[in-house]
Formats: C-alpha cells, sequence, structure tokens
C-alpha cells in the first residue's frame, strides 16, 4: 500500500541508463546479418545497470540490462554485449514491473531505489552519472561507427 501511495506521489523512481537493441548486426565468421539479439528483439528498450563487465578493449565492454525477453510478457535480466545496443540516454523510470526487477537484482522484497547500488539511484548525483555515461556510450566508437553505417545503408537505398 506504501509502494502505490508513494507512487502516486511520483517519489517512487530511480534515475536510469535506457538503450535500445540494435536492429541489425553482423555476426559469424560468414558475416551473416541477424536481427536484434538471441533474447531480445530489436528495438527493444532495455534497462543499462550501473555495474558492467570489463572488456580488455574498452570501458563497459559487457553491459548489464533488464528488458522484455522475446515472446515473453516478463522482465528478464541477461548480460549483453555494448555493440548490440543504441540510443544510451538518461531518464526516470517509474515503471513499477522495472522498479521491481532492479529491487529483486538487489536482494530486496520492497522497493527501495534510494538504496540502490547495481542500479542508479535517485539523487541527483546518480542523475549526472546516468547523463555522463549515455554521452560517453553514444560517442564510442560502436555508435560512429553504427551511425556511418547506417548513413551508409540508407543512401544506398536513395539510389
Amino acid at each position: 500500500m506504501e509502494e502505490a501511495k508513494q507512487r502516486q506521489r511520483g517519489k517512487l523512481f530511480t534515475w536510469c541508463l535506457i538503450a535500445n537493441v540494435v536492429d541489425e548486426h553482423e555476426v559469424g565468421q560468414d558475416h551473416h546479418i541477424e536481427h536484434g539479439t538471441k533474447i531480445f528483439s530489436p528495438g527493444t528498450k532495455v534497462y543499462v545497470a550501473d555495474y558492467w563487465s570489463s572488456s580488455p578493449l574498452e570501458h563497459g565492454g559487457v553491459l548489464y540490462v533488464i528488458g522484455k525477453a522475446r515472446k515473453q510478457w516478463r522482465l528478464v535480466a541477461a548480460y549483453i554485449a555494448r555493440d548490440r545496443l543504441t540510443n544510451f540516454r538518461a531518464k526516470q523510470v517509474f515503471d513499477p514491473k522495472a522498479l521491481r526487477r532492479m529491487a529483486q537484482d538487489e536482494g530486496q522484497n520492497r522497493v527501495r531505489p534510494g538504496q540502490f547500488v547495481r542500479w542508479w539511484g535517485k539523487d541527483d548525483e546518480a542523475r549526472r552519472r546516468v547523463e555522463k555515461e549515455a554521452a560517453y556510450y553514444n560517442q564510442d566508437i560502436y555508435s560512429v561507427r553504427r551511425r556511418e553505417w547506417e548513413e551508409a545503408r540508407h543512401g544506398m537505398e536513395k539510389l
């Protein structure tokens, strides 16, 4: 009951890095094109945690995300390669399903965004960190390559 009252007052939220799963990407030795990932459909909105697994190549090579899986109604957690995500942005998350899943990852039986460790939190410091990460991921080499590839592909379609 208390959770519902806080949600109505707009107090139950957390800042989060939001991204979308890429539509197309090359995989395998024959470089064939796949749509989305094995777990997520193309364009699926995912919530990116403040927790990542390092890659020898660069910061944030593999990210921990929550999103709606293909052909399922529930939110699932997964580790996903950074180059499978695009359109990073900072947003406040009010969605009760997402908040409950985040709390479950934190080991909480009730949603307490102010006590999140793996997820970003709800204070101004968390907002600044999320915005900084969004700017970083949107300017890194994966995003630059993706934009160039999309522009080249759309240029070819117009011919």
